[in-house]
């Protein structure tokens, strides 16, 4: 009996052992630009905030562009396929699981009827002092993209809070129909615009000169914005069902009538 006792143990401990310990992905991380493969135009700086107590994460990410802070705080439970967030003024529902030294993260934000779908993976290194994020982005049904993003853990005393966020006007030219919006926002209002109609920034501005009224384009986009909203106050203040996406779907001109 003895030994029988003593067997069990062992097989025990080592069943134990077999067992992947949870990573502590906590701590706080700044990206270092030099690594991974950030496709598309690069931010100036971007950094995370993570706290984790057993199953529940909540992360605060800070990207700065132009000297403006974009900051997007999420709140999951490792294990739940219900979390629910926001992402620039879309609702978020995200699946979190452990998968070995990461974290796996699967979100759908939707914005009105147009689905973003997100694949994240937060993995830590074995020394714990890299955490790397890959990102899965797709859009609707655009072709996939994938961003990989490598942070480096700093000290806690290192952690600088955001910068509070200004008015859009306050930090663009010319701003006069996005007046009172976050500036955090404006680039992802432009690349909305630009989804819906299918075009590039110069479509509506003159290069490197954002602030300019040269093109026909960016008069008649103010228009159309303003009439977005009117639609939308008038008929859907509760669900702001109707975008840019509503008619154009990819196209400069609307078509009128089906095929």
């Amino acid at each position: 009996m003895k030994f029988a006792a003593v067997f069990l143990l062992t097989l025990c401990a080592l069943g134990a052992a077999g067992q992947e310990k949870t990573p502590d992905i906590s701590g706080v991380w700044r990206w270092n630009p030099q690594k991974g493969d950030h496709r598309g135009k690069p931010p100036d700086s971007m950094r995370v905030k993570i706290d984790q107590n057993g199953p529940e994460l909540a992360i605060v990410f800070v990207v700065r562009s132009k000297g403006v802070d974009d900051v997007m705080a999420w709140r999951y439970r490792v294990g739940s396929d219900d979390n629910a967030n926001d992402m620039h003024g879309g609702a978020m529902k995200s699946a979190a699981r452990w998968q070995g030294n990461a974290v796996a993260i699967d979100s759908v934000v939707m914005y009105g009827t147009d689905a973003l779908r997100l694949n994240d993976l937060w993995t830590l290194s074995a020394d714990g002092q890299t955490l790397t994020f890959r990102q899965r982005h797709q859009f609707m049904s655009e072709p996939a993209g994938e961003d990989v993003d490598v942070f480096e853990k700093q000290p806690d005393a290192a952690w600088e809070p955001p910068q509070t966020d200004r008015a859009a006007e306050q930090v663009y030219k010319n701003i006069q129909v996005l007046k009172g919006v976050a500036a955090s926002r404006v680039p992802a209002v432009m690349l909305f615009f630009s989804k819906c109609l299918g075009v590039d920034c110069t479509h509506c501005h003159v290069a490197n000169e954002f602030e300019k009224d040269d093109k026909p384009a960016k008069l008649t986009a103010r228009c159309m914005l303003k009439m977005v909203h009117k639609i939308n106050g008038d008929n859907f203040p509760e669900t702001q069902l109707i975008s840019c996406w509503t008619c154009h779907r990819g196209n400069v001109k609307p078509e009128s009538f089906p095929k």
